[in-house]
Order: C-alpha cells, then structure tokens, then sequence
C-alpha cells in the first residue's frame, strides 16, 4: 500500500501520443492509466519528485553505453536494499554449484515488458531476453563499452574477438543459457566469488529481441524506443528540456514504491539556482555551493534542510611516481624561484622507503580534507584505499579485519616521527649523489578549483614540516594542466612525481581496490618498477610483462601478491584477510600510496533520506528509487548524523545475524 507522504510543487506537463518503434505489438498488449495525457498529468495526493539536470543524455543505449540510462526503467536479476544486503529482483532465486562455475538463476514470473505509452509489450520478460542482451552486447559489431565486462563468462571473450576480426562464431559455445523460460545459466571462466554483484551492471539487463529487431539502428535513442520493467516508464522525453518518468503500473514490487513520478528539467545553470528553487519548494535536490555554505549552515531555517553528502565508495589518495617520464626542466616554485627538476634525483628519492615514509608520515589529512568540507573533515578522512562498509565476512568489516585494524583506527599525521625518517633519508641519499631539495613536481586540474586548493595546501604543509630554516629538504612545485586528456597528460605519461588520484570499485570483492596499482590493469604510478620489487630484462623471459619503458619486469612484488590471495575463490574468510595484508604492506610497510579521503564529501538539500536508498558500490543501485519516501522538507544536519549511526548499528546487527545463520556474502546474499 502506498503511503501518503507531504509533496512539494511539482510541474504540470501535458504532451499528445507519439510513435513507438512498431504501430502494433504482440501478445495482446493492453493499454494503462488512460490516454497517454492523462498519465502524465500529475494526479491528486501523487508524490513527485522534480530534479534539475545540466548534462543533456546523449545516449540511452544501456547495452552500450557505460552511464545515461538510469537503473529505474530496467530491473537487473538481483537488487541491494537499503543495507547493502542483495536480494532477489527479477531473478527470485539463484544456485552456484560446489566449484563456483556456474550460476542459475530462477526468474520471476508475470514481469511485463511496457512501451513509453503504458503499454503492454509481447511476452513477459523471460531467460531468452538476458542471452538476448549478452548476444548484442558480445558482437563487436555493436561496439559495446560493456562487453569486457562479460569477458569473466566462457567462451565469451573467444565469441567477441572472433566477431571483431570478421570471422564466423557460434554464440552456443558462450557460457548463457536459456535451460527453460524462467531458467537462466551463466558458465564462468573460473570460480569468481564477486559474480553476484556483477550482475547488478547494464550489461546483465534484459533486452526484447523482437522490439530490437523492430527499432534496429534506432534502438534505445529515445524514450520510445526502448522497452521498461523497472520501477519507472520515461513517458516524455525532451532532449534538453523535460524527462518525465511515471510508476510502472505492471511493476511487480509496487508495494515498496512510494513515489509516483519523476519530473526532470533541464537548466544549463542549475548548480547556481537550485538551492533557491528547493527552498521555494520547486525541486527537491540541491547541491549547495561552498561559498554558499556559511550562510545555509548559519541560516536557522536553512540549516534545518542541509546535510552533508553520503560517504561515496570512491577513494581518494596521493601516489608516487615509480617511472620519471617528464621532462627534465627548470619549474617554477610558488616563491617564484626556478629549481632543477631531474629524473635521476626523483627517482633515488622515491626509490628510498624513508623518503616515502618521511612524507606518509607529515600528511595531514585534515587539511587537505577540510579544502572539501571545512565544518566536519574528521568524517571523511580515510587511512585504507578500500572504503568502510563496502565488503564484510564473517559479519566483520573488511577495514576492521587484523590486518588493517589498526590502520582504519589510527591517525598517520605524526611530525615527530617524519622528522625521525627525514633525517634517516637525508643521510642516506646523500651517500647515493642525491641533490638537495628533492623537487616534487604535482600537477594539477586547472579547471577543479578543490584540487587547485588541496595541491597547494599539502604543498604548504609538507614543506613547512619536513623544511627548515637551515635546510630545504623539499620543494613542491605545481603546474595547471587542462581537463582535456588530464589524466594521460600527467598520470598516464608519468609526467609527476606526486599526484592525487581516485578509484571506486567495479564489484563486491577487495580485488578490485588493488587494481590502481598493478601492471595489467591501470598504469598510473608504476610501482612494478620500484626498486627491490621487481628485477628487468631486455627480452621476454617466462613469467615476465611488459613495462610502460619497453623493458619486461617479473618478480613482481605487488602482482604476485595479488595473483597469489585471488586465487582463493572459495573461503573468503582468508581471501579477505589476505587481501587486506596486501593493502596494509602497500600503504604501512612500503608506504607506495598515501590515502587520505573517502568521496562523498559537500552539503546537499535533500527531500530524500539517504538511509532509504538502495545501497551499493556497483551497478545500477544509485540510480533506482525503491523504498524511499519524499519528506515535508531536507534533513538536517544533526538529523543525518543520528540516522547514519543508527544505519550502521542496524548493519552490523544484519551482518552478524547473517554470518551466524552460515550465510556468505556475494553467493548467499
């Protein structure tokens, strides 16, 4: 039953019937809701939400694209809540066998495929439909951003690859199967303990055969041409003005949908009025500018509809640079005096573990954090790269296990003891030739004002710590750079030698907070070609690979250690551990990376509570509005916190309740 709950102004919006792909459908479809005016005119007691947007869509194609199309209109085989606990979606069951191959799905019976115009659409949504997308997605014909996602499946990366080069390949020897109607299999390449959660991305969504083959090249341009069984039908689509989305009337879990449409406007300037039109109860979503904070903070009516940002799952961190690839160069410090940068002299330093400890250590993250949120930095400060709450096992969190325990709980910052290191690595890089001061070249996004601010304030705060008046043990120098290919300009390029970088996960499993910082997967600040990690050659040899030099690299420290904890598939209680031993010899033990933050910082005016919404690092979860209310106004402050406390009370008590029941997460839930 839906609940009645205060709604704020909404906009009324009448449009006329447009053509779908196909002027008539099968199955005997049945029209809903009236004429298609009707339903998109806002009814008595509706609860409508009204956003405004900056960014025109420029591409629905969820089976290609990697963003743009919102989880809302496509239901995915299982769902998180508001936990982060997965639970069935349109699949209402699901097996792994004992060697953790394959995976079957049950689907839901009754699901119904709908037209933009709150039509039924042919049959109800079945297994065929998932092999359907797999198939498209896996021709690379279609040229698919998502389809090495699928590469984890057998036979699938054979299948794309064959297609590419134009050659003949057979589909049935791909690992998706249809074993009946309402009976989906996956066959994985190997046992790989994170597969649940993958299939909450875009790229295991159904998709029609016969509405795609009705729509061709036309397929999911427009609201028209795409088919929904999610929690939403897009009714009206304006490129660059309005995006209106209605409750789908067939929606199986109606019982757990409380908002009745989505009103999306366009506004090119919609960060500069939007706090204005929320408080004129216009919108229901504002970010609030930081120059804009003292005021809403201080206003006592305003600060009652303020709170800050959720914590995100992205994390944020300083790295070092193992591959000096800039040119050598006078740069210009900000005391306006020239100083040599020099590969030689960077690399002897950040090849020494005292140099790198001495800057860990005089890192003090509450000032490169308070850049982003001046009134609460200690919230958002983190001492792991991988992010609380995102995996636990055996009802612990994985942050909180033995070996990162102490980490989480401790505070880096200690000037005592990087003077301690400074002066252990002074001496010992003057015996190998090295010049005084180390020059530090960090780049920076011209067109990010945050980090232009932070790059400038850790400068300051590392050189007025470790620097003295009769020795200048370091001096940072910065340059802007264009957000244009930013990232292969500097970090790519290896043109830095300290930078701030990010990463979020791509699924439920610690593995993929390594990726950063291995050789295969993302070359950024190239720690297999630190010293004493790794030995080099001028030809292949067994076991080797290929550096971003030319030259081959093997014993590679940090990948073998990844390699060898990834192969546990089945007890995850050691594959986590020894996961997080990794992470705490990267960052405690070698101190190869510096984290520092945790994403989610900034204010928002918020109709919505956070608490309520589905919860998850991955997927389509951030995109779908099941289970949440609209509230009379924004939350504030102290209210977000109190909820936020009780959310990880109310957690941990489920994840505890869980693992004594013998229940493993990203297989059982």
């Amino acid at each position: 039953m839906k609940k009645t709950i205060a709604f704020l102004l909404v906009f009324v919006i009448s449009f006329s019937i447009f053509t779908s792909c196909s002027n008539s459908t099968s199955g005997g479809e049945e029209q809903l809701n009236g004429s298609n005016e009707q339903a998109t005119e806002k009814q008595e007691g509706q609860q409508v939400l009204n956003y405004l947007y900056s960014s025109p869509v420029t591409d629905w194609n969820y089976l290609v694209a990697t963003s743009n199309t919102p989880g809302m209109y496509i239901d995915s085989l299982v769902e998180y809540d508001n936990y982060g606990i997965c639970k069935p979606c349109l699949a209402e069951s699901w097996d792994r066998s004992e060697d953790g191959l394959t995976w079957t799905f049950h689907i839901r019976k009754g699901v119904k495929w709908m037209t933009y115009d709150m039509k039924e659409y042919g049959p109800d949504v079945t297994a065929n439909d998932f092999v359907t997308s797999a198939n498209y997605i896996l021709d690379a014909n279609h040229a698919s951003r998502l389809a090495d996602m699928l590469f984890i499946i057998e036979g699938a990366e054979e299948y794309y690859d064959a297609t590419a080069a134009g050659n003949a390949a057979d589909f049935s020897a791909v690992g998706v199967k249809a074993v009946d109607d309402y009976t989906l299999q996956y066959t994985l390449t190997g046992p790989i303990p994170y597969f649940l959660s993958s299939v909450t991305y875009k790229c295991y969504f159904p998709a029609n055969a016969k509405f795609m083959e009705e729509c061709g090249d036309q397929f999911s341009t427009d609201n028209q041409t795409m088919l929904y069984c999610g929690e939403f039908i897009m009714n009206k689509y304006e490129p660059q003005g309005k995006i209106v989305s209605l409750e789908n009337p067939t929606y199986w879990d109606s019982e757990n949908m409380y908002i009745d449409a989505i009103y999306e406007t366009f506004n090119a300037e919609s960060t500069t009025v939007a706090p204005e039109m929320f408080l004129r109860g216009e919108i229901n979503y504002a970010e609030i500018p930081t120059e804009q904070l003292d005021n809403w903070l201080n206003d006592p009516a305003k600060s009652k509809m303020i709170r800050p940002s959720r914590p995100s799952f992205y994390s944020y961190y300083f790295m070092f640079n193992f591959f000096p690839n800039f040119e050598e160069r006078d740069v210009l410090a900000p005391d306006g005096q020239k100083y040599q940068l020099s590969r030689e002299n960077w690399g002897k330093a950040v090849n020494n573990i005292n140099f790198r400890k001495s800057m860990y250590n005089a890192f003090d993250k509450i000032q490169a954090v308070k850049v982003d949120d001046p009134y609460n930095a200690d919230a958002h400060i983190m001492n792991t790269i991988t992010p609380g709450d995102f995996v636990s096992v055996d009802g612990v969190d994985y942050t909180l296990l033995d070996p990162l325990k102490k980490l989480t709980n401790g505070i880096s910052y200690n000037k005592d003891e990087a003077l301690k290191y400074r002066d252990k690595a002074i001496e010992e890089l003057k015996a190998e030739g090295v010049t005084f001061p180390i020059v530090i070249y960090m780049p920076y996004n011209s067109e990010s004002t945050v980090q232009s601010q932070r790059v400038q304030v850790v400068a300051d705060q590392w050189e007025s710590d470790l620097n003295t008046p009769d020795f200048t043990y370091i001096k940072v120098c910065y340059d802007p750079y264009p957000d244009s290919d930013f990232s292969n300009n500097t970090m790519r390029s290896g043109n830095y030698c300290i930078m701030p970088s990010s990463w979020m996960a791509d699924y439920s499993d610690p593995l993929s907070y390594t990726d950063p910082f291995t050789i295969i997967q993302n070359r950024t600040n190239f720690i297999y070609m630190a010293k004493n990690f790794s030995k080099t050659s001028d030809t292949l040899i067994n076991g080797s690979k290929e550096g971003k030099d030319g030259k081959y690299y093997y014993d590679i420290t940090y990948d073998n250690m990844v390699s060898e904890a990834a192969k546990e598939c089945i007890d995850l209680s050691k594959r986590y551990h020894d996961f997080a031993e990794i992470e705490r010899w990267l960052i405690e033990d070698q101190c190869l990376v510096m984290p520092y933050m945790r994403g989610g910082t900034g204010y928002v005016a918020s109709s919505l509570s956070p608490f309520e919404s589905q919860y998850a690092a991955f997927g389509a979860s951030d995109s779908r509005y099941k289970y949440q209310h609209i509230h009379d106004f924004g939350i504030s402050t102290e209210e977000y916190y109190e909820q936020y406390e009780e959310w990880k009370q109310e957690r941990a008590q489920i994840l505890s309740d869980l693992a004594k029941q013998g229940k493993q997460a990203g297989v059982d839930y």
